[in-house]
């Protein structure tokens, strides 16, 4: 997966794994914590409704095939401790490189209260290294701790949407377009990400917009267009999502 302006584009590699049997259906594919990859075969000869009664005696309810991928030669990871683990030790989990990891922290972070978590989250942001390579995105977890507790913090907000990073920058403008009726002048915000450098932000300022009930949101959408090199001829995302922030903005601007 590489940049491919304000979007990505994937490039195909070689299969994990592949079959000649008709019936082989992977349909789910999930990550384990020991980094290993589990995906499911439904392996069926029926796989449609419109082809097959929905009552058909061949359908299998009962079989399918689980597979499990590991690299040969390379150690697994170790799982981390999650489950039960005290508030201080699921923040830390969240400067792990793992995205799993970092992710059921936050759910295991979800069943303790906000009341309990947001203290100590604010006590770990705030001893978090500036210098650090990894201070932007670590910054970036704390926000989303927020986020899925249902916690606004305006302040962290507006850092991180002036981060030196690009990347948490467009996420935290899309945190933005979640919190939009609960901080101040959202579209003011908007309208600075609608104009920065990079455009992947420029992208969420635009989706962000699309939001909103009021002619001024499509201003500050169209306001992506001073940054394009040829505005007849923008971004192709931004071009699709700039059209459709302005199809559902048309009725207020009228």
């Amino acid at each position: 997966v590489s940049e491919d302006g304000s979007g990505l584009k994937g490039e195909s590699i070689e299969d994990l794994v592949k079959s000649d049997d008709p019936n082989f259906r992977p349909v789910a594919v999930d990550v384990a914590p020991d980094g290993s990859i589990y995906f499911l075969d439904w392996s069926n000869q029926l796989i449609g409704h419109m082809q097959h009664h929905i009552r058909d005696p061949h359908r299998d309810h009962a079989h399918g095939r689980i597979y499990r991928i590991t690299y040969e030669g390379r150690p697994l990871l170790k799982p981390a401790k999650i489950d039960g683990q005290p508030v201080d030790k699921l923040l830390d989990l969240l400067k792990e490189p793992e995205n799993n990891v970092r992710t059921r922290a936050k759910i295991e972070l979800g069943k303790h209260r906000a009341g309990e978590v947001i203290p100590a989250l604010k006590k770990w942001t705030a001893k978090l290294d500036s210098k650090d390579k990894n201070y932007e995105h670590e910054l970036l977890e704390g926000l989303w701790v927020h986020q899925w507790l249902n916690v606004v913090d305006e302040d962290l907000l507006k850092r991180i949407l002036r981060s030196p990073d690009y990347r948490a920058r467009a996420a935290a403008t899309h945190v933005l377009c979640y919190w939009r009726d609960r901080v101040k002048d959202p579209l003011a915000l908007l309208e600075v990400q609608a104009k920065d450098e990079s455009p992947r932000v420029r992208l969420e300022a635009v989706r962000a917009c699309s939001f909103f009930k009021t002619a001024k949101a499509a201003e500050v959408a169209l306001a992506v267009l001073d940054k394009e090199a040829d505005p007849d001829k923008p971004d192709y995302y931004i071009k699709y999502c700039l059209d459709e922030t302005m199809k559902q903005l048309d009725k207020y601007t009228k």
